[in-house]
This record gives structure tokens, sequence and C-alpha cells, in this order.
């Protein structure tokens, strides 16, 4: 991803670019999963390295899942895991399930929700520079509850 923009969202959550960079890459990867084929063929239009990031943050979701599985659900709970909890509960497979479970996994990264959705509408909103409105609309219309996601 443009480290500018990572910068420039670190800036504006006060968290380090590091960390901003694993949170975008996972939110692109959420993204990349819910929206339709067509959809995130018209988005990577527009993000630079779109597949590699979203592969990034595939794997670090991955590892998250996994530190998960090893805690078990009474170390998940108490490790910050309460969202992945309630996402999993709420059907995991689906886009609510999985925004609750990334927003666990970044929880317990240190990132309050607050931090996750303004990281998320800062990349909502460079992605609504460089794409327009129209496809960000259609963005938050087809995946049910992102608008919440996004604060």
């Amino acid at each position: 991803m443009q480290q500018d923009l990572i910068d420039t969202l670190a800036g504006q959550v006060g968290i380090e670019p590091a960390l901003a960079e694993k949170a975008t890459s996972m939110i692109v990867n959420f993204l990349s999963n819910q929206a339709s084929p067509e959809l995130t063929e018209t988005i990577r239009q527009y993000l630079p390295n779109f597949d590699a990031i979203a592969a990034t943050g595939a794997a670090h979701t991955a590892a998250a899942e996994a530190a998960d599985g090893a805690t078990g659900v009474l170390g998940g709970l108490t490790g910050g895991g309460l969202m992945g909890a309630l996402g999993s509960l709420m059907g995991g497979d689906g886009a609510i399930g999985q925004a609750m479970a990334l927003l666990g996994h970044l929880g317990k990264d240190g990132l309050e929700i607050g931090q996750v959705q303004a990281l998320a509408g800062g990349l909502i909103g460079h992605l609504r520079q460089v794409a327009g409105d129209e496809v960000v609309d259609r963005l938050v219309a087809e995946i049910p509850g992102v608008g919440h996601f996004l604060g």
C-alpha cells in the first residue's frame, strides 16, 4: 500500500505505521472477501498492489485465527477476543461475523474499536477520493453492516 497513506492513517489514529499497515491490510482482505467479484475488480483498479495487500491481510488474519484456536474460548475471551467470539456466534462466515472477528483480532493487537473504525474510515475516504462516490456507495451497500463497522 502507499506508504504515505499508511503514514497519514497512522498519524490520524495515533498508532505506529507498522500497526496501521497490518490493520489496513486486514481490512482490505475483509473487503475483498465480502465484496462481489466485479466490485472487487473495480476497487483493484484504484488501490495499487490490492492483491498483495489483501494477501498480507489474509496471512495476518490466519495467524490471528490460529492464535485464537490455541488459546481456546476462555483464553480468547480474556485476551480481547470477545468480538471474535461474538462474531462466531453471529455466523462467523457472514460479513457481520467476519467484521466482529476482525475487530477482535485487531483488539488483541491493542487497537480500540474507534481506532479500527478511524482506519477503515480513512481507507474508505481515500477510496472515495480516487474511485468516487458511486464505487464506495456500492461497497457500503453490498456488504451488510459495513456502514456500522466504519463508524
